[in-house]
């Protein structure tokens, strides 16, 4: 190839990349790349090379695929969302690779179109044998057979009596509305029976056998640990076990859901989305966790929250909602931006505001930065205020607007150097600046209004990923055209209802929490290996997944191991002081573009050391602080067999099985046998040897897991 020829190659396929190329460009580009096997061979390195580079920086690479399809499938066919020939592999991230490169460009640069309505594939092509020897001169590479067959990509035409299928192509962003009967959304048993009815006609159509129903002992600690963020006292098992009401398992939801360890362990969760859970930033954490609680514990609708936290002004000490943007409004906005569209819109962006997105063509870099423009007005400004007691002068952080008709646009620059000006749009529609209004304002208006259903979308997904452990997505939060779903239908539905009710997260909770999928045992069934997301297949929610337990649940199930009354848990005084204190051993934050933070909460030597002989597991197996363990020892009225069981329960909310109970007392008459040959006296040994089996049940894998 001769440089003159490379350089203009190169120019002309950077102004594709870049979607800025003209008419004449692509013809030219034609022209050269079907002239010289050489100049293809240049133009397919270039483009994989592009998308690899400024991708899998990111992390996030995807392939490109086309469903199977045999021409017989309907919309709430699961068949049409996922290939089913390998299901466990089709969430695998995998790096876009040189064949499907080289396809995509024979189709460009030969002219062959694929007939698109609404940005949706119309039918999944049909190859068949061809002899045209240009197409075989532009796919050999020196290295096929010539007796190989040539392919030609051709679309059936459809009748217009055969439905199309909008599952195939944007199934997630902007879910299609559920197309069978009618669903009163407004109806909470309607929606239950909504999301039982979708789950199991996936089941039926693949074959898959649900697990059976959960024990009371499995789903009594389950929705403890989900809704109010720790395991079940020894009381409140016994309780619910002895209870022969058949609604006991809806009154409990409903009781949790009311309670404010509800609102609080949401809070917890939010304030961890939002500013992450180290105290390195210059924020008031606990004012935005006291908000985020008022909010939940009111009910208050999701798009409220949400448009306060993008327009909250303030300083950090008398503005909970300040606290968000005050953690992210660093480095021209670029976090705030970032973390607003991943966190409340489950999009990953932040790579956008570099390079265009390799598989959603209209996520340009002007997408991120027209966001960004939305902050442009915002500033956080530093005040010395004077303590009127002390006399010691106070730094202040304050959240604030510079109001103005003439705000200046956000600016990037595109990969050629050359600077590019945003200005604020969103949801479609261009925002000019008002005197009277912030953008800040405008922006929230649109973010948080029926022109922007993915808001609703996105906290559906997340809050079945918090409940079962995985999303209908493969990431919770990179959702769009490019990212598969599960299951449209049910995501649609739920997202309709979320909308219908008025965002309302109790409800939304609810409905989830009383669906079969929720109430089935983590145990699969014996024939049927097809629900394995944790191997990177599809999740179909046959069985309850196991999830570990994060870092708040494991401080408030020990700290209810130790004894600790739960309203001790959610009173901010010495208990969310410890905790917060507590949490900070794990996390660290990190000073990047997403202001995220690294955690050593996953395992590691920080993680296992303090299972082992951490404070809070000193407490609760000390007899003299642990009140649990304290009770059950000195009762004189308690067999063994009674201590063996109180103990499990405290620890593990259920009775020990036979085999168990049998391993236990032989274990435990060794440990006091041991303890008594050496001189200590019997009941100092029973005390001791019934510590080490509490610490044992506390240090099981089965403790730290939610089932």
């Amino acid at each position: 190839m001769r440089t003159h020829t490379r350089h203009e190659l190169l120019k002309l396929t950077e102004a594709v990349i870049e979607d800025y190329a003209t008419q004449e460009d692509y013809a030219r580009l034609e022209a050269i790349v079907l002239s010289d096997p050489e100049c293809l061979e240049f133009y397919l390195k270039h483009l994989e090379l592009h998308g690899n580079l400024y991708w899998d920086a990111a992390g996030r690479g995807h392939s490109l695929s086309i469903p199977e399809s045999d021409g017989m499938e309907t919309e709430s066919s699961p068949k049409a969302v996922f290939p089913q020939k390998d299901r466990r592999r089709a969430w695998a991230p995998r790096r876009i690779s040189t064949i499907a490169a080289s396809v995509l460009t024979l189709l460009a640069v030969t002219g062959i179109w694929l007939r698109i309505s609404d940005n949706r594939l119309a039918d999944p092509p049909v190859l068949v044998e061809t002899d045209d020897p240009r197409l075989e001169e532009t796919t050999s590479n020196g290295n096929d057979s010539s007796e190989d067959s040539i392919v030609e990509v051709h679309l059936p035409e459809r009748s217009p009596s055969q439905p199309q299928d909008e599952t195939l192509v944007n199934n997630s962003h902007q879910p299609q509305d559920q197309p069978q009967a009618e669903v009163n959304f407004t109806d909470d048993q309607a929606v239950v029976e909504f999301i039982n009815h979708q789950l199991a006609s996936t089941w039926n159509d693949l074959g898959i056998d649900p697990a059976p129903q959960a024990s009371d002992e499995d789903w009594v600690r389950r929705i403890f640990v989900d809704l109010a963020g720790r395991i079940p006292t020894p009381a409140e098992v016994k309780s619910f076990l002895s209870n022969s009401s058949p609604d006991k398992r809806t009154d409990l939801v409903d009781s949790l859901l009311a309670s404010r360890e509800f609102s609080y362990n949401f809070a917890s969760v939010w304030t961890n989305l939002l500013v992450g859970r180290s105290r390195e930033r210059e924020i008031d954490r606990e004012e935005l966790f006291a908000y985020l609680e008022r909010q939940f514990g009111e009910n208050r609708a999701w798009t409220q929250t949400v448009h306060e936290l993008l327009t909250a002004t303030g300083s950090a000490e008398e503005s909970g909602p300040a606290n968000y943007l005050l953690a992210h409004l660093n480095n021209e906005a670029v976090p705030a931006t970032a973390i607003t569209a991943r966190i409340f819109l489950c999009e990953q962006l932040q790579c956008t505001q570099c390079h265009r997105h390799p598989i959603v063509s209209e996520w340009g870099q002007n997408r991120f930065w027209e966001i960004n423009a939305f902050f442009q007005q915002t500033e956080v400004r530093n005040t010395l205020i004077t303590d009127q007691k002390s006399g010691e002068k106070i730094r202040k952080r304050v959240l604030t607007d510079e109001i103005s008709p003439e705000v200046e646009p956000a600016y990037y620059e595109s990969l050629q150097g050359v600077m590019q000006v945003a200005y604020p749009r969103f949801a479609g529609e261009d925002v000019t600046p008002e005197e009277s209004v912030s953008l800040r304002a405008r922006f929230a208006n649109l973010f948080a209004s029926e022109q922007n259903p993915q808001l609703a979308v996105a906290f559906v997904n997340r809050t079945w990923q918090q409940l079962f452990g995985f999303a209908f997505t493969q990431e919770v939060d990179d959702m769009g055209p490019h990212s598969d779903v599960s299951h449209p239908e049910l995501l649609s539905g739920l997202r309709q209802a979320f909308e219908e009710t008025g965002y309302d997260v109790r409800r939304l909770m609810r409905w989830i929490c009383l669906s079969d999928a929720y109430q089935l045992s983590s145990t699969a069934s014996e024939d049927s290996n097809l629900d394995e997301p944790e191997a990177g297949g599809i999740p179909y929610f046959s069985r309850m997944y196991t999830k570990p337990f994060s870092a708040e649940q494991l401080f408030n199930s020990l700290m209810i191991a130790a004894g600790v009354p739960s309203e001790e848990l959610t009173s901010r005084g010495d208990a969310f002081e410890k905790r917060e204190n507590w949490l900070q051993q794990f996390f660290i934050a990190m000073d990047n573009e997403e202001n995220s933070e690294s955690t050593t909460f996953d395992g590691s030597i920080t993680h296992t050391l303090m299972m082992i002989n951490g404070d809070l597991v000193q407490q609760a197996t000390d007899l003299n602080q642990s009140r649990v363990l304290r009770d059950i020892v000195v009762d004189p009225k308690k067999s063994e067999t009674d201590r063996i069981n109180e103990l499990c329960l405290a620890a593990l909310s259920r009775y020990p099985t036979e085999p168990e109970l049998e391993a236990i007392r032989k274990t435990l008459r060794n440990q006091i046998r041991l303890r008594t040959s050496q001189n200590i006296p019997a009941k100092v040994a029973v005390g001791e040897s019934l510590r080490d089996l509490y610490w044992a049940f506390l240090n099981s894998s089965e403790f730290s897991v939610n089932r």
